[in-house]
C-alpha cells in the first residue's frame, strides 16, 4: 500500500470526521453534545476548535468517556504516523530491500486498523447511548401530543356546546 492508498484513505476518514462533526451541533441544541476523531496534528485550525469542543462537551457529559476517547484519539494518531513512517521505509527500499520492511508496513497498517475500529466502537457505542435517549424524548413528546389533542377535543366540544 503506497503513500497515495494512505492519503486515499486519510482523505475519507476525514470527509467522515467532517460529517460526524457538522452534525455535532445539531446534537449539541438536543443534549449539549458533539463527536471527532481527529490524529494530532491532522487537522486544520477549524477542525482543531471542534475537536476541542467535541471534547470539552464529551468531558461534561461523561469525564471518563472524554478520557478514553483522547486516549483512542491518540493511539490512532500514533498509529498513522507509524504506518506513514512505515510507508516512507517501504517506498524508499529498493524492489531488493522491499521485502525486509513488508512486514513492518504490515504491522503498521494492521495497527491504523485497530485502533481506528476502537474508535470507530468508541464513537458508535456512544450513539447508540444517544439514539436511545432521542428515542425515549420522542416518545415523551408524542404522549404529550397526543394529551395535548385530547384536550383540545374536549375544549372543541365544550364551544360547541356538546
Amino acid at each position: 500500500m503506497g503513500a497515495h492508498v494512505c492519503h486515499e484513505r486519510l482523505n475519507v476518514e476525514g470527509k467522515v470526521r467532517v460529517a460526524v462533526l457538522v452534525g455535532a451541533p445539531v446534537v449539541a441544541v438536543f443534549l449539549a453534545l458533539a463527536p471527532g476523531g481527529f490524529a494530532p496534528g491532522l487537522e486544520s485550525g477549524a477542525d482543531a476548535e471542534r475537536e476541542k469542543a467535541f471534547v470539552e462537551a464529551l468531558r461534561r457529559e461523561n469525564p471518563e468517556g472524554a478520557e478514553r476517547y483522547v486516549a483512542l484519539r491518540d493511539a490512532r494518531g500514533h498509529a498513522i504516523a507509524e504506518l506513514q513512517r512505515a510507508q516512507a521505509r517501504y517506498g524508499a527500499a529498493g524492489s531488493e530491500l522491499r521485502p525486509v520492511f513488508l512486514g513492518q508496513l504490515r504491522d503498521a497498517q494492521r495497527r491504523y486498523a485497530e485502533t481506528s475500529l476502537a474508535l470507530l466502537d468508541f464513537l458508535d457505542a456512544r450513539d447508540r447511548r444517544a439514539l436511545a435517549r432521542y428515542q425515549e424524548e420522542i416518545g415523551r413528546i408524542n404522549r404529550l401530543a397526543e394529551e395535548r389533542t385530547r384536550a383540545r377535543a374536549e375544549f372543541e366540544k365544550l364551544l360547541r356546546g356538546e
